[in-house]
């Protein structure tokens, strides 16, 4: 069953500027949807590299189930389809409404219950746009078969759904019969090959002392093979190389440790220690893992600091924060898939940001709250040397390299309309804009095509637990 509501009418405008608020702007005009009158196609959907403006093309109403709640439903983008992510599924709809809906269920049996799901994950293989997406689940078991936790990673065609490959993680060997995790603590993926690894946080104490608080659960979509990494919570996976933390994660440990680890034979190849008393993962580039860390020195301070560690060499660089009157362990990065990553404090933007050149793992830019003429934006997402991001007062874009703010230009709303296949994204199969407050935000994904996010019902919607916005690009 579709995760989506049928739930149709306008087009809103989303309109990106600079941090500084600068209103600086030209105009660009998204392709004509025009028909045939003899042979009727769909019209070409436009895309832009990176894209610096958007124009809200659909809303999804999503039901309120019993299954899920706002923190286990999660948006993406993959190519030119907006997802959607549930516990019971996966469910793709095609950014300009010329394909019907697709939803892919999370393949569990009767006897099995879901926990937990990745949000989705933009991956390339045999050249197509897949969706990868991991399930955290636990089999009762049946008949002579023994209890058992599991981990299913499917990969999905972004066009119709349809399976691409799967793999069944059973966590048996590491945690025992019976023994699973209740949660996703990190994810991360190889664009490249698919590859995914996930931070499984464990349920109950008999599981957290056999595989850690938190475990990497690692699987490949063209062997279709698994490996289970205990006492170590991913931060990102290279071609078959894992790089992740490990450590007490308490005050006084002082035994953060970084680690490289094979993903094939979950040996660990290479340690560096921090002698951090907590080491989070925090995100991935291209060529480097980034890890946070902190630890308490006394009279009121903290030493907080961002490790790069090298797929390839193993080799650590160290960024300490200009944060030292708190403690900032939740930092999180976000790699644009090019030459950068940046990195903020906090979910909301947080005290701090730093933008580091993935090249080399060192710091390129960064300020902090102090900043006398600029906001700590919280980042919603980075594709090809661009930051989305969002203040108080607006959607903002930085370059990803420098930290500058970019202006990005205007957009006018498609008037839609069409043959079949040129059908209005505003009411096609389900859609309803309706549903959308006019208010621009900054989408959580980003492809050449578009974006997404999640948007709070309004209204009288009592019946929906969250709107899908999607977006297209339009310059």
């Amino acid at each position: 069953m579709s995760l989506v509501s049928l739930v149709g009418v306008a087009t809103a405008v989303v309109l990106l500027a600079g941090c500084s608020g600068s209103d600086d702007t030209s105009e660009s005009k998204p392709e004509s949807s025009g028909t045939s009158a003899t042979a009727p196609s769909a019209p070409k959907v436009a895309s832009f590299d990176p894209p610096k403006s958007f124009v809200t093309m659909s809303a999804y109403g999503i039901d309120r189930t019993a299954k899920d709640n706002e923190y286990t439903l999660k948006a993406g983008m993959v190519g030119q389809t907006s997802l959607i992510a549930g516990l019971t599924g996966v469910t793709g709809h095609n950014i300009a409404g010329q394909a019907k809906p697709w939803t892919a269920p999370a393949a569990a049996a009767t006897t099995t219950e879901t926990e937990d799901v990745t949000a989705p994950m933009p991956v390339r293989l045999d050249g197509k746009d897949v969706v990868a997406v991991a399930y955290v689940q636990n089999d009762k078991g049946q008949g002579t078969q023994k209890a058992k936790g599991q981990v299913v990673f499917q990969w999905l065609d972004s066009i119709d759904g349809k399976k691409v490959a799967e793999v069944t993680a059973d966590l048996t060997s590491v945690l025992g019969a019976g023994q699973g995790g209740d949660n996703v603590a990190s994810q991360a993926y190889d664009p490249a090959t698919g590859q995914i690894v996930v931070g499984v946080g464990a349920a109950g104490t008999e599981a957290a002392e056999k595989g850690g608080d938190v475990f990497t659960v690692y699987a490949d979509p063209k062997t279709g093979k698994s490996t289970v990494i205990p006492f170590v919570t991913p931060a990102g996976v290279l071609n078959g190389v894992v790089a992740g933390a490990k450590g007490g994660h308490r005050e006084g440990a002082a035994d953060g440790t970084i680690v490289l680890a094979d993903s094939t034979t979950g040996k660990i190849t290479k340690q560096t220690p921090t002698k951090q008393d907590y080491l989070n993962p925090a995100g991935s580039g291209s060529r480097h893992a980034y890890l946070a860390s902190n630890s308490y020195t006394g009279d009121d301070t903290y030493t907080n600091a961002l490790y790069a560690v090298d797929f390839a060499s193993g080799a650590v660089v160290q960024a300490k924060s200009q944060i030292t009157d708190d403690q900032l362990s939740g930092y999180t990065c976000w790699g644009d898939q090019a030459k950068s990553v940046v990195c903020t404090s906090g979910a909301s933007g947080g005290r701090e940001i730093i933008g580091f050149d993935d090249t080399t793992g060192k710091k390129a830019w960064g300020y902090t709250d102090k900043s006398a003429d600029r906001v700590v934006p919280a980042i919603t997402a980075a594709f090809h040397g661009v930051v989305y991001a969002q203040t108080e007062a607006q959607p903002v874009l930085m370059d990803a390299a420098t930290g500058t703010d970019v202006p990005a230009a205007s957009a006018k709303p498609s008037a839609g309309g069409g043959s079949r296949q040129g059908a209005d994204p505003a009411t096609a199969y389900g859609s309803d804009l309706s549903l959308y407050d006019g208010k621009a935000r900054s989408p959580i994904a980003v492809t050449p095509y578009g974006g997404a996010y999640l948007q709070a019902p309004t209204g009288s919607n009592y019946d929906l637990q969250t709107v899908l916005i999607a977006l297209a690009a339009t310059s």
